[in-house]
């Protein structure tokens, strides 16, 4: 019950805060180009792909943005560097250039969704008219965090995912 009160709680900030901090960071980020060791916590979302409107995801949207990342954490699991790489948005894609890149960086800054011991996910809300999933995590190291996925709908109409915001659950290990 504790944790799923922190959950609310964790929510409600993470809607309040995450645009907040998306606009900071896209004003700061204007001409980033990262590194394996330099993450952005947020890419803006492209506006040549079809958006559902807002708060209007279908039961479909819903499953499909929690396979898109179930999958490309079993691809962490198995160090699968290009099928993880391809659930990420052209966006991010472009940040970071190539798979071996992009898995440095999962691997040395994303613990927590890279070698996960338990995960659950959460509430897929709309944060900046983009749906985000929130999904709660356990780290290897017994750490409990909540990766928040901001989610990019193609022109294709599937799924990618546009950055993750990992947010520690206070007083959650074991």
């Amino acid at each position: 019950m504790k944790r799923h009160q922190a959950l609310g709680w964790l929510g409600l900030l993470v809607a309040i805060a995450a645009p907040v901090t998306w606009w900071g960071r896209q004003q700061l980020q204007t001409e980033f180009l990262p590194t394996a060791s330099q993450v952005p916590a947020l890419a803006p979302p492209p506006s040549t792909a079809p958006q559902t409107a807002v708060g209007q995801l279908t039961d479909a949207d819903a499953a499909a943005i929690a396979t898109v990342i179930q999958q490309q954490m079993d691809a962490f699991q198995a160090d699968d560097a290009e099928l993880a790489f391809s659930f990420a948005s052209p966006t991010i894609q472009a940040q970071f250039q190539s798979a071996d890149q992009f898995m440095a960086m999962v691997r040395s800054r994303y613990a927590t969704v890279y070698r996960p011991q338990a995960v659950d996910f959460g509430a897929l809300e709309w944060v900046d008219d983009s749906p985000v999933q929130a999904v709660v995590v356990m780290g290897p190291a017994g750490e409990w965090m909540t990766a928040y996925y901001p989610m990019e709908q193609q022109t294709d109409s599937t799924w990618r995912i546009a950055g993750c915001v990992l947010v520690p659950l206070p007083g959650e290990t074991i």
